[in-house]
């Protein structure tokens, strides 16, 4: 059952029993939400061993959370905040985090900076390629993309865009001291030179790399191998 919090609009988070010893946050993907980047395809399901409690959020502008238009509400910080504001209502102190593409981005922020709040945290769809409105052909792309899914408000997605292309992802600004896995569909371009990223430091003293055979950026998420490293790695 969906519950919400108020933060600047409402926050929709939904909260599922697992058996496992901790809590697992998962932050879904650009123009998705949490039904359809990981409960559709099994994501809570597969954690359930490994979960006490399996959390996922809308992020705003997304699902049943808030959609404001203003570009300056996507801010990274703003994001992570909400994420924050999550773990508080449901008293999770520190969660291992599975984040996907944008998600993956606000799990990185995450542990950089509320780096006490993440034990764990896997990685998918993510590189170091920031997305600017200056390289057309990829924020075209993911807006036309969103468009299409049901239920989206472009006008938000527009701006929530807009507002993280303002803040280009940059390693340099800090890296998670958390383990980190990154996984990566092998035709994912978004991923390109995540090898790299995981090699400079982050997560201690490097991470590991999993690349799926046979996926794209869209079709990685159902992966049963991705599914099955996320798991193993959590339950380290």
């Amino acid at each position: 059952m969906p519950q919400t919090i108020e933060r600047d609009g409402a926050l929709s988070f939904t909260v599922t029993a697992g058996s496992g010893d901790r809590p697992v946050l998962l932050v879904h993907g650009f123009g998705s939400n949490y039904a359809m980047n990981w409960e559709a395809p099994g994501w809570p399901w597969a954690l359930r061993a490994a979960a006490d409690r399996i959390i996922g959020v809308d992020v705003r502008g997304h699902g049943a959370s808030a959609k404001p238009h203003d570009p300056a509400s996507y801010a990274p910080e703003a994001l992570v905040g909400d994420l924050v504001a999550v773990l508080d209502a449901v008293d999770a102190a520190q969660v291992d985090v599975v984040g996907y593409s944008m998600g993956a981005r606000l799990t990185w922020e995450l542990a950089v900076r509320h780096p006490e709040r993440v034990r764990r945290a896997v990685l998918g769809g993510f590189g170091p390629r920031p997305l600017t409105e200056d390289d057309p052909d990829a924020f075209v792309a993911a807006i036309a993309f969103a468009a299409q899914l049901p239920g989206n408000d472009i006008e938000a997605l527009r701006a929530c865009a807009k507002g993280q292309a303002a803040h280009p992802f940059d390693a340099a600004a800090g890296v998670p001291t958390a383990p980190l896995l990154f996984v990566a569909a092998e035709g994912d371009g978004l991923a390109d030179g995540v090898e790299d990223l995981a090699a400079g430091g982050a997560g201690g003293a490097g991470s590991e790399v999993v690349r799926l055979p046979g996926r794209d950026h869209r079709t990685a998420v159902s992966a049963q191998a991705f599914k099955r490293a996320a798991v193993e790695f959590l339950s380290g």
